[in-house]
């Protein structure tokens, strides 16, 4: 071939490839998506863990530009900075590692193993010891930097989100995202483990009200008497019409006495007019006198008087505070001051804040907050506005948006984005009370049941995971919905009490059809008891022939011996057991706490398959590979 052809082929090759690369690109966009943030001692960096990039983002705080981008192995979520601010830890969830970061090179010099999916790190420098929550099997990492090995796997509660030290480093506090046990239990709620660092075991499990879920963030006072964590409080045994008294889904931050491994306070971060949806950061000034607290459903970031909160607490009323009164009985501060049992009922005063005069809320700057962090003298409040990109910079003293700092490019979201901001957005909910999210915690489930009139009332039905939906129509327990769009536009109507758009409704359909089913991470060691278990559950148990592959249902109504009063029928549609590893409580009202109980103690009276047939061991080979899927 003649040079000058040789050379047309290649340029005309190359153009081919980069218009395929083009359009790839535009086909599946890089959003950047911010979750925590970490800032230099000296205030002048900033360090971005950016989710969907997955990589670090260096920005400027001063001259608010970004600086350069550390790639990583996997999906960065939370961040620990040295006090010399020379190494950064980045939990990479997907990989199962912790990147160290020599932040003066901007390279990773070191790749930590932990155990699965771990979202938050835990940094003690004086014990040379880091701790990571690991979601994929309910644990805490204890790792010694001296030689970066794993030393003990410490267990928890269940999918733990945020860990955070006492400054002594006696005491490690993790919150567990979820409740774990039955949902007909009353009492059903989510808990923080309260870990001693010296024997490396867990001392206590301190339960936050009933309806707690969703517990993201936590903070320690500086003198380390107090812990500090945000969370959900669903009010999920009243019917969903409740929505507009405020009464579904309120918003909390609870108080821990360390010391006693006990809660002294929950109070609501909401108002009388308005739900402060999905608080997810939270973090606390070196004074120990302001508390911040990220709310990624309302796009707000609220700051309260926390030294104040705590006088209050005390019984120490002021007289303009005092003064105020409803007209029939005097406020919740002064019956606190008279009697300290009521310390309880602030879990269900939504005006003890506001009238206290010890919350503001303020815009974050963009969509969807969810990292905060406080610049070193406590001037400026930085928060990671995550569908928007951006890093909001709130003055505390002002209590202001001062501006925002773009992570990087942002290019236009396309439906399947638009739909996940939807899908988060509270602000698209009457009053702001909760968004889609706040019950399908990550597309999944809450681990509560809840009572959605569309099969009466009085008969609450457990959160079903969105992952599949598409593919297992019917929709709901009792398999009312036979449409997708119908499904989730009744279900907006309903919940939200708003009348979505159209296209919203088409959004959200493509942000349900991108959630993808991750395989159960914990169980790659047991790959050959999954095995046989795969043979029984084809076999000698009959399960197949209800939950057939690849979604492991066959979308049919059964009676299998569940029974609830007011459904004496009991049909209730197959449910997909893909990802069953994590979707507990299960059957429609969430009576079993685990899948062995789903299977040994509501087992049916042989209308649910065999299980009850197996021996011992084949018993563990079942669930073993029911964990698998």
């Amino acid at each position: 071939m003649h040079p000058w052809a040789r050379l047309c082929s290649a340029i005309l090759a190359l153009a081919a490839w980069t218009g395929a690369f083009s359009a790839a690109q535009s086909a599946a966009p890089v959003y950047r998506s911010p979750l925590a943030i970490a800032v230099a001692p000296d205030g002048r960096t900033l360090y971005v863990s950016d989710k969907t990039s997955q990589a670090v983002v260096v920005l400027d705080a001063v001259a608010e530009k970004p600086l350069g981008e550390i790639s990583l192995a996997g999906e960065p979520n939370g961040l620990a900075l040295s006090a010399d601010g020379r190494t950064l830890f980045v939990a990479q969830r997907k990989a199962h590692l912790v990147a160290v970061i020599d932040t003066a090179a901007r390279r990773v010099r070191q790749q930590l193993q932990v155990g699965p999916w771990p979202v938050a790190v835990a940094l003690a420098e004086k014990a040379r010891r880091l701790y990571t929550c690991n979601r994929g099997d309910h644990s805490v990492s204890v790792v010694d930097l001296t030689n970066g090995r794993e030393i003990k796997r410490i267990a928890v509660v269940r999918e733990p989100g945020a860990a955070v030290l006492t400054p002594d480093e006696t005491r490690l506090l993790v919150t567990n995202l979820l409740p774990a046990g039955a949902a007909t239990d009353p009492s059903m709620a989510a808990e923080v483990s309260l870990i001693d660092t010296a024997k490396l075991e867990p001392m206590a499990r301190i339960k936050l009200p009933p309806g707690s879920t969703v517990v993201p963030g936590a903070a320690v006072s500086p003198d380390g008497r107090w812990a500090y964590v945000v969370h959900l409080l669903g009010r999920f045994k009243v019917p969903i019409t409740q929505l507009e008294r405020g009464w579904v889904h309120t918003s909390a931050l609870s108080i821990l006495d360390v010391a006693a491994g006990q809660r002294l306070a929950t109070v609501l971060l909401d108002d009388l007019a308005g739900g402060a949806a999905d608080p997810c950061g939270v973090v606390v000034s070196r004074d120990g006198q302001t508390l911040a607290v990220s709310h990624a459903g309302t796009h707000e970031v609220s700051l309260l008087a926390i030294g104040k909160l705590h006088a209050l607490l005390r019984g120490q009323v002021p007289a303009d505070v005092a003064a105020i009164s409803d007209g029939t009985q005097d406020n919740i501060w002064m019956r606190i001051q008279r009697d300290r049992s009521q310390i309880a009922e602030l879990a269900n005063d939504l005006a003890a804040l506001p009238i206290a005069g010890a919350i503001r809320r303020v815009t974050s700057g963009g969509q969807g907050p969810r990292g905060l962090t406080l610049s070193p003298d406590g001037k400026r409040l930085y928060a990671a506005n995550y569908f928007s990109g951006t890093i909001g910079v709130i003055g505390v003293e002002a209590g202001g948006l001062l501006g925002t700092i773009a992570v990087g490019p942002q290019p236009a979201a396309q439906a399947a984005r638009r739909g996940e901001s939807y899908f988060h957005d509270a602000t698209r909910c009457f009053q702001h009370w909760h968004s889609c999210a706040s019950c399908h915690f990550e597309g999944r489930v809450d681990g509560l049941t809840w009572d959605f009139l569309r099969d009466g009332v009085g008969n609450g039905k457990d959160v079903i995971s969105l992952v599949g939906m598409l593919e297992t129509s019917p929709y709901n327990r009792r398999g009312t919905r036979r449409d997708p769009r119908e499904c989730l536009r009744t279900g907006v109507i309903a919940s939200h009490g708003l009348l979505p758009e159209p296209n919203d409704v088409e959004d959200l359909l493509a942000y349900v059809a991108s959630l993808a089913a991750e395989t159960n991470p914990a169980v790659r060691r047991r790959a050959d008891a999954a095995q046989r278990g795969k043979a029984l559950f084809e076999g000698k148990a009959g399960c197949a022939s209800c939950h057939p592959a690849p979604w492991f249902t066959d979308r049919q109504m059964h009676n299998v011996g569940i029974i609830s009063a007011l459904e004496p029928d009991g049909r209730y549609k197959t449910p997909s057991l893909v990802e069953c590893y994590r979707t507990a409580p299960y059957y429609h009202d969430g009576r079993a706490a685990t899948l062995e109980a789903a299977l040994a103690d509501h087992g049916g009276d042989g209308r649910h398959g065999n299980a009850k047939g197996l021996r011992p061991e084949e018993w563990e080979d079942l669930l073993a590979y029911l964990k698998s899927l």
